[in-house]
């Protein structure tokens, strides 16, 4: 399972006046204003994600290392594709979406900043409640892996606000909803606590 700490992702921007309500990205919005930490355990498939509902959890999150092991029997370093992700989060989704709220591993956008776009449609269509983005290098690495390496933070601020600016164009167009949220690997890129804490604020 996936143990990655949300403590080191931001939540970017996304509790708009004007959100739609009912939707899974709701659902994940108001779940993130209750007070405290919210455990977040990963899956990889519909059987992984019922247990974790069976278990009481609220949400999941689609681990892109889960999914690339358990599905290409290969390591976390971009060979699982934008296409498997979203066919393995649509089955997910299908499967227990109504019950939990479910975040998909975006990685980097799965490319430059048209990919991202791609990726957010795509995304929201197979029925996730959020999406996380994040700042590293293009082609990535898993985040355990040594030679981790992230790009600069005006880089990582840019990619962002793509990401929503995809989201906010396909909720007036579509009425389609997802939540954003910006993950840094700054820590495991060798960067000391301090620097990391600032990146992800």
């Amino acid at each position: 399972t996936w143990n990655h700490c949300l403590s080191s992702c931001l939540l970017a921007p996304n509790m708009l006046a004007s959100e739609p309500h009912g939707t899974a990205a709701a659902r994940l919005r108001a779940l993130l204003r209750r007070e405290g930490c919210h455990v977040l355990l990963g899956c990889y498939d519909c059987v992984s994600a019922k247990a974790i509902e069976k278990a009481g959890f609220q949400a999941c999150f689609v681990s892109g290392y889960a999914v690339s092991a358990s599905r290409l029997g290969l390591p976390d370093v971009g060979l699982c594709t934008y296409s498997e992700m979203v066919d393995t989060c649509s089955n997910i989704c299908r499967c227990v979406g109504e019950r939990l709220c479910v975040i998909g591993d975006g990685d980097t956008g799965h490319g430059g900043l048209s990919n991202l776009r791609r990726t957010i449609e795509g995304y929201a269509h197979a029925g996730l409640a959020g999406i996380t983005i994040e700042d590293q290098v293009f082609p990535k690495r898993c985040a355990y892996a040594k030679g981790v390496d992230v790009i600069p933070l005006e880089d990582a601020e840019e990619r962002l606000r793509a990401a929503l600016l995809a989201r906010d164009e396909l909720r007036r167009r579509t009425g389609l909803d997802l939540v954003v949220i910006g993950r840094t690997d700054a820590r495991r890129a060798g960067e000391d606590a301090q620097v990391a804490l600032e990146e992800a604020l």
